[in-house]
């Protein structure tokens, strides 16, 4: 597996940049620390702000860090519906589901998942960690979830998630996987982006390694990865294919990656999105092969 940048953009104006997905021509950014969903077009420039989450006290268009809703996973679900999660690492001020529906015009529904969030911090494989929720992919009516810590992907059928989500239905069990993936220093990384193919029963995951023992504080940014993950037939295949993504100058924290173009089979143009904890987003362009 091979990653080549081939393009990238700063931006100032998208704070802290955590999840990224594209419609049609127009790419939706969410910000760990920023109370809004930014779209752009397709020389990323800003078309849009809509208003998530009601925030008096933030200054510069960020949230302060003890209050803000942690968005760090967001998804498309068909062409029609986006999803956001908050990451869950402090309750109840991250523990928030965003569903958005893009039509005709873009509505939002908010839900507080504080109940849901609990289920999980309750299972027995999150008994000595903490719950951290950073990515997001649907495949085939199913939706999975990336937890940071101890790398586990929470497999659900979307359907019966939303329904409970809604108070329409129980808790519904999650199939659970544990991942180790590659170190940094002797560190391992932590899964922080994921986007599934259309092409191929696969989920592109990145993972970034940041010196730190929890899942609240920041730490210095060692670097990141980019993986494979197959998912055929509905079942995760705990072996994977990875690369390093290349620093550019700078250790990258890789936030969020979404699919650009699938070009053919073994070869895929994406976009990914990295934050250096200074309240700057970084988008690249890039080209993956396997």
């Amino acid at each position: 597996m091979e990653i080549t940048v081939l393009e990238k953009t700063k931006t100032d104006k998208i704070p802290s940049g955590s999840g990224i997905v594209k419609s049609g021509d127009v790419y939706h950014i969410i910000g760990d620390d920023s109370p809004f969903l930014f779209s752009l077009n397709s020389d990323f420039q800003i078309i849009s702000k809509t208003p998530l989450v009601d925030s008096l006290h933030s200054a510069g268009g960020r949230i302060p860090k003890s209050e803000k809703p942690d968005f760090e996973a967001l998804e498309m679900i068909g062409q029609n519906e986006m999803v956001a999660f908050g990451s869950g690492s402090k309750s109840p001020q991250r523990d928030i589901f965003i569903r958005a529906l893009l039509k005709d015009s873009l509505l939002i529904e908010k839900y507080q998942i504080t109940d849901f969030y609990n289920k999980l911090r309750k299972l027995p494989i999150l008994h000595d960690a903490e719950l951290n929720i950073e990515a997001a992919a649907f495949h085939n009516k199913r939706i999975y979830l990336f937890n940071r810590k101890k790398n586990l992907v929470l497999q659900f059928e979307y359907t019966r998630l939303l329904n409970y989500l809604r108070g329409e239905a129980s808790f519904p069990q999650p199939e659970i996987t544990a991942f180790s993936l590659p170190k940094i220093n002797g560190i391992e990384a932590g899964f922080s982006g994921a986007a599934s193919l259309k092409g191929e029963a696969k989920i592109i995951f990145t993972a970034s390694v940041e010196d730190t023992d929890n899942a609240y504080n920041d730490g210095e940014i060692l670097g990141s990865f980019i993986g494979m993950i197959d998912i055929s037939d509905n079942k995760i295949s705990e072996s994977f294919d990875y690369c390093k993504i290349p620093n550019e100058g700078e250790h990258l924290k890789v936030e969020s990656i979404s699919v650009e173009k699938e070009i053919s089979p073994g070869r895929t143009e994406v976009v990914l999105i990295t934050d250096d904890d200074k309240g700057n987003s970084v988008l690249l362009k890039g080209r993956l092969r396997w």
